[in-house]
């Protein structure tokens, strides 16, 4: 299938106000490494995405729509001819993390616009975004989408690099938590498609947009341990 014809369903453009002198930075608060680490463990959690098998799971057809945009931006690339299906080899260096943060921004700021907040608002969380995502019959979505002539819009990859241009600090929340993955990760599953846990930057994405992380039961610090022990 040419990933090309699908019309990815980016409902407006209201994150184009994150491209304001300021706005950029603004962006760069909401990702602080604490707010990494929950993230994180969110997205790894039983009660979160289960590293990504939660949205396999429940939103099948949005799942594929991340993975096919992912593709999209290697379809030009040069493919190797000792292993032309391993997705490291064409899609180099943090590509795919920029494409799933560009994807996150712009559809968690449309999804809060739909819902009728204001997009620098916090009052949505991810949980809420991944019911969403499985409620929506994505299929009759993308559809309504090709049929109406409804155009494409930007590439989320150019979001990303515009936001980096204009806020070059960002690349730290987003690679760290590509790291992250990576690290989360082996190479064997990368050799015919993105591993689950790569979708934990479309989420990060979404978090800068102003969707909030549910909240996870706060791990005991070691002070406090150290005192019930004595």
């Amino acid at each position: 299938m040419n990933t090309r014809s699908l019309f990815f369903p980016i409902i407006d453009e209201s994150w184009k106000r994150f491209l304001g002198p300021d706005d950029a930075s603004f962006l760069l608060e909401r990702l602080g490494q604490g707010r990494i680490r929950q993230l994180w463990r969110w997205f790894e959690s039983d009660d979160g995405l289960r590293s990504g098998m939660v949205l396999a799971q429940e939103a099948p057809v949005f799942d594929l729509l991340l993975e096919r945009l992912c593709d999209d931006v290697v379809v030009s690339e040069d493919i190797g001819e000792d292993d032309p299906f391993s997705l490291p080899a064409r899609l180099k260096g943090p590509e795919w993390a920029h494409v799933l943060f560009g994807m996150g921004l712009m559809f968690g700021s449309s999804w809060r616009s739909a819902e009728g907040g204001d997009p620098f608002a916090t009052e949505r969380n991810l949980a809420d975004l991944v019911d969403h995502l499985a409620e929506e019959d994505w299929v009759a979505r993308v559809r309504h989408d090709r049929d109406s002539g409804k155009p494409q819009g930007r590439n989320p990859i150019n979001v990303t690099l515009t936001l980096l241009r204009k806020e070059p600090l960002l690349e730290l929340p987003i690679d760290a938590l590509r790291k992250l993955v990576t690290t989360a990760t082996s190479a064997g599953h990368w050799y015919h498609e993105l591993p689950g846990e790569a979708r934990a930057l479309f989420f990060l994405g979404a978090v800068a947009a102003g969707v909030e992380i549910p909240q996870q039961p706060r791990e005991p610090k070691v002070a406090e341990e150290a005192e019930v022990s004595s």
